[in-house]
Formats: C-alpha cells, structure tokens, sequence
C-alpha cells in the first residue's frame, strides 16, 4: 500500500495538479488531515459506505477550534450524525424541503435576479461577490424559509460570518466572531420557529416546527435546523455564483448559447459545478477498517473524500480539466452521495440556473477585471471578491 504524500503548501499552490498526481500514483495520498481519497469510484462508494461516519468537529480541532458555540453546534448537527438518527432529520426535511415547493418560488428567483442586475447593468462594471453573488441567494432562502423581508439583511450577514466556520485557513483567529454570529442566528430561529406554531404560514419554518413537533424534536433542534439551512443554503451558492461566472468569462461562446437559447441552461450550470464546485472534498473518520481497491483505510483514520479529485478524474469525464458542456455523461460528485447527499440541491440548482438566465440575457460575456482574490481550495471555496466588466445588452 503506496500513498502519496501532499504536502499542504503543495496542495494549496496547485491543488487540481495535486490531485492528478496522487490519483496516477493509486488513487490514495497522506494528506496532513488524513487520508486523501482521489479516485472517482472509490469516493463514490465511500460517499454511500456507512463505515463511514461523519465527524465534523475533529476537523475543527485539527485547526485549532475545539470548543464554544460553533464546536457544538457542528457536534450535535444532523450533518454529524449517521444512521437512524440522520435519517429521522432527513425524513423531516423531506417533507418540507421539496422540489414542488422550490418550484413554487421560481418566479421570485427570477425577479430577484433581475433586479439586483438592474442596479449595476448601465455602469458596465460591479464587484459581482458583493453585487449579486451575496445577495441572491440569501433571497431565495429567506424567501423560501419564510424570514421577514426586514430581516433578510441581518440573515445575509450571519450567514457570511458561520461561514468563515468552513474555510479553515484563519479559522482559529475569527472563531469568536463565529460563535457571536451563530449565537444570534440561534435565538432569532428559535424566536421564528416559536412564532410560526402560533401564527403558522405557508413557509418552510411553520413546516419544519409542524412536523418536528409530530417528531418529537426540541426547540434547540428545531432552531440549529434552521439555522443550518440559512448557512448551508446561501455560503455554498453564494460562492458556486462566483465561481460559475469566473468559469464562463472565457467561454464566450457558451455564455451566448445560453442567452440564445441553443445551449439548455441545466446543461451548462450542471457541468460548471463538476468543473469548479464549491464544496471541494468531504471528511469522514473510519469506524472500521475498510478494503478499497489496492488500499486499507484503518478504524479510526480520518479521511478526507476529494470531490475535486473526483470530478476530474479522466476515467471517468473525457476530458476533465476542460468545461465540456455536452460530452460528459456520468453525473458529478459535487452534491454529494448517499445518505448525505445535499438535501437543498433543488433549491441550488433553481438558484443557479435563474441567475445564469437571467445575466445571459441582460450581460454580454463578462470579462473577469484585475483584483479578483480567493478563498484558499480547502473547505468551502470560490471567490472572495469577483470584479468584472461588461456591456450591457440593447
């Protein structure tokens, strides 16, 4: 059993050669957080392999944050858990958090989108991270979730502080802005989801304390549940905006299929997110050992699953390191698998495809200016700031 060691630094200065180098070495790599699973089916089949368990917080304290209010609220998170227990919140959500109901808000994604280009369409330029990207998606969550539109700001800014929680470069110099924000995100979803069995309406929040109560859950779960999804919801798709829009700068031609018409928006969101997604790998720690291929994952190692790897894995994707709209076939990785698989995909993928319509249609192909910076490739990952150029369409 052979691995091949990816050192930090290395990772963080080349991370998609990285991967390509341990994946042609075996498919397996030492990284300093655990082992690193390269290979697209391995990750697959580790994704949906419940020897696997989900162990958030042992990430944290490798980076330095092992306690306060962030540490537990990650450690009690269904994110966190496995088996029944997983499921139980699963089944939950499920029957709240559905395509149908995404569905429904589609109009006001579409609306939102075109308002917020409305304000930075004329000027032919805009911080595009601070402009939209921010912005979008925190409206279609608070839209779905049912948050007052004079809070929607205070959600927004929340949201943006939790989740520096999952870029860990930093992470133990902020953890206590963090934990203040969480806090606060914590009592107002409690206050919410109090207010909703009350005063019940047609929004996920009422749905959510409806049918938590059927469950049995408490109000602290019932709160951290909701407060997941503001986090999970906006900081993803926020940063998924940003890299979609980097990726499609220089894929001018594709910008104008889509404003045309000849090239399905699904198609081109669907395969930007394999070629840059967001969410760059998943951690887990072994409950047993584990045969996979010419590899031996010991009980009790940490493993580090690359969703990054996986989705360029030429294997499997012709041509991976290329945005190749219609010739891949096989799905990505990048909303996981298995149990675990994204749960707000629907609302991500509407999202998305909302805002790539409508900036195709009001926006020539943008040019991606001087002064763009990023999020280190650990973690979650995109653009910290994304200024572009652009001529507005007649």
């Amino acid at each position: 059993m052979t691995r091949l060691p990816i050192p930090f630094a290395d990772f963080v200065a080349d991370p998609l050669g990285a991967l390509a180098r341990g994946r042609e070495a075996g498919g397996f790599a030492d990284l300093e957080v655990g082992v690193g699973v390269l290979a697209h089916d391995d990750v697959r089949a580790l994704l949906a392999d419940p020897r696997l368990r989900a162990n958030f917080p042992s990430f944290l304290e490798s980076f330095g944050v092992t306690e306060g209010p962030f540490h537990e609220w990650m450690s009690m998170s269904p994110l966190n858990h496995d088996g029944a227990e997983h499921q139980d919140w699963r089944s939950v959500l499920s029957r709240t958090f559905t395509p149908k109901r995404v569905e429904r808000i589609r109009p006001f994604l579409r609306d939102a989108a075109h308002t917020l280009i409305d304000e930075f369409a004329p000027r032919g330029n805009c911080e595009f991270m601070a402009e939209f990207a921010d912005a979008y998606p925190s409206l279609g969550l608070c839209e779905l979730i049912g948050v007052p539109s004079e809070d929607r700001e205070r959600f927004r800014g929340w949201a943006n502080m939790i989740g520096l929680g999952f870029s860990p470069v930093g992470l133990a110099e902020r953890i206590g802005e963090i934990d203040a924000a969480l806090v606060e995100l914590l009592a107002y979803t409690r206050q919410l989801a109090a207010t909703r069995r009350t005063e019940p309406r047609d929004d996920l929040v009422t749905r959510i304390a409806e049918a938590a109560d059927q469950d049995g859950w408490d109000d602290d779960r019932v709160a951290a549940t909701i407060a997941g999804l503001v986090f999970a919801g906006h900081e993803t798709t926020k940063n998924q905006l940003g890299w979609m829009i980097a990726v499609l700068a220089e894929q001018s031609g594709i910008w104008d299929a889509v404003a045309a018409g000849t090239l399905a928006v699904a198609d081109v969101v669907e395969e930007t997110i394999r070629y840059r997604s967001t969410v760059t790998s998943v951690g887990r720690r072994a409950a047993e050992s584990i045969e996979c291929g010419s590899d031996r994952i010991e009980a009790g190692e940490q493993v580090l699953l690359s969703l990054w790897s996986a989705d360029h894995d030429g294997a499997v994707y012709p041509h991976p390191d290329e945005l190749n709209v219609t010739g891949n076939t096989e799905p990505h990785l990048a909303f996981g698998h298995g149990a675990h698989h994204c749960i707000g995909a629907a609302l991500a993928r509407a999202e998305l495809q909302d805002a790539l319509a409508a900036l195709t249609a009001r926006l020539e192909c943008p040019r991606v200016a001087d002064g763009a910076t990023w999020k280190p490739p650990i973690g979650i990952n995109g653009p910290d700031t994304l200024p572009i150029t652009f001529a507005a369409r007649p």
